[in-house]
Parts: C-alpha cells; structure tokens; sequence
C-alpha cells in the first residue's frame, strides 16, 4: 500500500498559478492508495472556490473526506484525505492555539475489504511552543492514543519541524515511527525548487511496517506547490474487526465530509 504527504500550497505553483489539474497530475504521478493534503483552499473557478476538495477528487477519481480549518475570504480552506479504498468515517480536531493561525488535524478511517486503516492528516504551526501544544494535544488519548483506534494507522502532514532532533518529532519518535527514517532515506521537502529542510514527514504505528519512503521530485512535483510531496510503501498487519459503516462526523464544531 502507498500513502502519500503533501502540502499543495492552496494549489498554487511556484509560478503564481492556480492550477488544480496539475495538482491532480502530480497525485496520479505518485500512484498512492492514500494521500493526506494540506492547505487545500480555494483557487481556480468558482466551483473549485466552494469545494477544493471536491475538486481533487473529480480530477483523481479518488474518494475524499475534508476537514475544514477555518474560512479565508469565506471560502473553505483545510485538510484533505483521498483514497482509492472506500473511506468509512471521518473526524476533525482543532489543534489551533489562541492568537495563531488556526490549525486542525483530520483522520479518515479507511475501508480496506478485509480491515482498515486509520489516517490522520495534520498542518502544525509556524512557532515552536505552538507546535509542542499541539504535539501535546495530537499524542493525548483524544486522538493519536485514543483507546477506540483499532486498526493500524499513519500520520501524515506538515510539521513544519527543522531538524529531526527538535522536540516535536522527538515526542512523536516515542508513539510512532518516523518512515524516513525506518528506511533510512530522510530527504528535504521544502522549499520544492531547492529543498532544504524536511517539513514533510510520514509516521506509522507499530502494525504499520516501512517498505520504503521517498520524497517525489519531478519537474512538475517542483512546479505544482512549494513543497515536494512524500511517499510511503507500506504493508499493514491483519485487523480485528471491520470499519463502521460510511457516514460523516461532526467534531468539535467541525463538520468533514464523506464522498
């Protein structure tokens, strides 16, 4: 299975162009079973303004469940989940901290036939005691140590996290494990044009093991945001019990979507 990490950047390139179907293009480019997105917004025509989302998913033809940040200039702008498998049931969390950019964390329950995946998709902030706030929050029994998670899960997204010896990927390291590193090929992801740090990171549970992590450079991986997207083979021990049947969730006033 292949999941995939990427900030899309609202869908706009390092030419200052909206582009969603390059975007979609560089999804399909990757072949991932799975990707979690980041600063999905609203650009290109009106229709893609309401529902960005929605508009990856058409282009990709691949399932999708959104979990909406906050509105910029009335439009949704947030976290997003495509999936070629079924996606079950969703949840949004607010990591967002007071008198900083509001922030959220998404997880899509994935439907896999036999099991399921659990998928978490997360933006952390730009300044270090809000991010180890959230950190806080995401390794709380509330979300990544909740007691009703039964299947295998990842945890994608931007962590905006320098060094791999700072704090937050330090505490994440001691609930999960780092894919880039389990393969031993940690690459920079940011910015596209010129990586130089690694923002972008992939970490998995104990019944999740790491076949390989990359970061996707091509040409119009570099083009389309300006952070490179990061991929994940992975392969899933067998789960106890079956997803519950589809259906959208309302969290902590946060409604995500089910398609």
């Amino acid at each position: 299975m292949r999941v995939l990490s990427w900030n899309i950047h609202g869908m706009r390139g390092r030419d200052g162009r909206a582009d969603p179907e390059r975007v979609a293009l560089v999804i399909e480019e990757t072949r991932a079973d799975v990707a979690g997105l980041q600063e999905v917004g609203a650009l290109g025509g009106p229709g893609e303004l309401l529902d960005p989302a929605g508009t990856l998913a058409r282009l990709t033809g691949l399932a999708q469940a959104f979990g909406l940040t906050e509105l910029r200039g009335g439009y949704p702008y947030g976290n997003c989940i495509l999936s070629r498998h079924p996606i079950a049931a969703t949840r949004s969390y607010d990591l967002s901290v007071p008198r900083r950019e509001k922030r959220g964390c998404l997880r899509a329950d994935v439907d896999l036939g036999a099991g399921a995946l659990h998928v978490f998709n997360v933006h952390l902030g730009l300044d270090r005691r809000e991010r180890r706030r959230q950190a806080a929050q995401l390794l709380s029994a509330d979300i990544l140590r909740d007691t009703a998670l039964a299947y295998p899960l990842v945890l994608l997204g931007d962590f905006n996290a320098w060094s791999s010896r700072s704090a937050v990927p330090r505490w994440i390291r001691r609930q999960l494990a780092d894919a880039a590193l389990a393969a031993g090929s940690p690459r920079a992801t940011f910015p596209s044009a010129f990586p130089l740090v690694r923002l972008d990171r992939a970490y998995v549970g104990s019944a999740v093991r790491v076949l390989g992590c990359s970061v996707h450079d091509t040409r119009l991986a570099r083009l389309a945001s300006d952070h490179l997207p990061v991929v994940v083979d992975l392969e899933l021990a067998p789960a106890a019990r079956r997803p519950p049947p589809a259906r959208p969730v309302a969290t902590q006033g946060v409604t995500t979507e089910v398609r």
